[in-house]
């Protein structure tokens, strides 16, 4: 495991109202999710995304489905800029349901220290993820949407409180 990241599984609240097996189902999958970021394991996510799922993250980078975004996993976790972070809060999810099958996952950490290629680090990114979960045949809950965001001082509204 890195050293620089969390262990701790994800804090998860608003799991309503499901019944016990969708809620450990979906459960199963952020812990499974969290722990292959945490372990920078690309392995651990293959069951995690669906095969047409897309994927967005905070600097703008496209991928579509399972193997495309494990494949660009694999290379992040092998990066030293991105091992150099360390999450100092988080990470916390809400999980909001849609439909029978279908749930929307928010959540929210912070991390320190990453690494830029020119040189130096990201001080802090406080950064919120929306999931889009959906139900599989075998009952299980992947992921099909993933965009992640990262706070940035807003200089295009005044009246923003």
């Amino acid at each position: 495991m890195n050293p620089h990241t969390s262990s701790t599984p994800p804090e998860i609240v608003g799991l309503e109202p499901f019944d016990e097996a969708d809620r450990a189902a979906i459960t199963r999958t952020l812990t499974r999710l969290f722990a292959g970021f945490s372990h920078r394991d690309a392995a651990l996510l293959a069951d995690v995304y669906t095969d047409d799922a897309d994927w967005i993250n905070a600097f703008g980078t496209v991928r579509r489905g399972c193997a495309h975004i494990t494949a660009y996993l694999r290379g992040l976790f092998a990066d030293k800029n991105f091992n150099d972070g360390r999450i100092v809060a988080g990470p916390g999810c809400t999980v909001r349901r849609l439909g029978r099958d279908h749930a929307l996952i928010h959540a929210h950490l912070q991390i320190e220290g990453q690494g830029l290629v020119a040189g130096g680090a990201i001080a802090l990114r406080d950064n919120h993820s929306i999931r889009v979960v959906s139900r599989q045949a075998d009952n299980s809950w992947r992921i099909v949407s993933e965009m992640f965001m990262d706070v940035r001082q807003d200089h295009s509204y005044v009246n923003h409180s």
